[in-house]
């Protein structure tokens, strides 16, 4: 029997999004990026943070993949929240990071979003938020990564 924690990581990403649907990425893949950009923006991440990267994601085995346009919804979010943390709990894959490693999770989510559209789906970067993101991801580094660590986002 395939262990539910592996089973998660096959849960597939962008498939709401019609610039992204044709393309497989894995809730696994992103992990996985996300931790080898964890490795470029600090000499040293934390255990703690390289638990949340591979385990940040795996509780969508309950939900799928959400886009974030429907997580806006702070109602929606929270029920979203409640069932991906039960799923984490019951795989025994809980964590807790403090709140620095909890701002680099999130801009290692967010640009490993930003940098898997540029290079599969540039054209979409004009819209759909992706600009605002941009911006934030530019602010965000600029605050909690060394400048010369800095993953510039320009265009291919």
């Amino acid at each position: 029997m395939t262990p539910l924690p592996f089973r998660a990581g096959l849960v597939r990403r962008w498939h709401c999004n019609a610039a992204l649907a044709h393309l497989t990425d894995t809730v696994a893949s992103h992990s996985g990026r996300m931790a080898a950009l964890a490795c470029v923006l600090w000499p040293e991440p934390s255990a703690a943070l390289f638990r949340a990267i591979a385990c940040h994601d795996l509780g969508e085995i309950a939900t799928g993949d959400v886009p974030w346009p429907v997580k806006q919804d702070p109602a929606l979010n929270a029920a979203l929240d409640r069932l991906e943390a039960q799923a984490l709990r019951d795989m025994g894959l809980a964590f807790h990071v403090g709140p620095d490693d909890a701002r680099r999770l999130k801009l290692l989510d967010r640009l490993d979003a930003y940098l898997f559209v540029t290079q599969y789906a540039p054209h979409a970067l004009d819209g759909d938020g992706w600009p605002a993101a941009k911006a934030w991801l530019f602010a965000e580094q600029e605050e909690i990564v060394a400048p010369e660590r800095i993953v510039r986002l320009a265009r291919p």
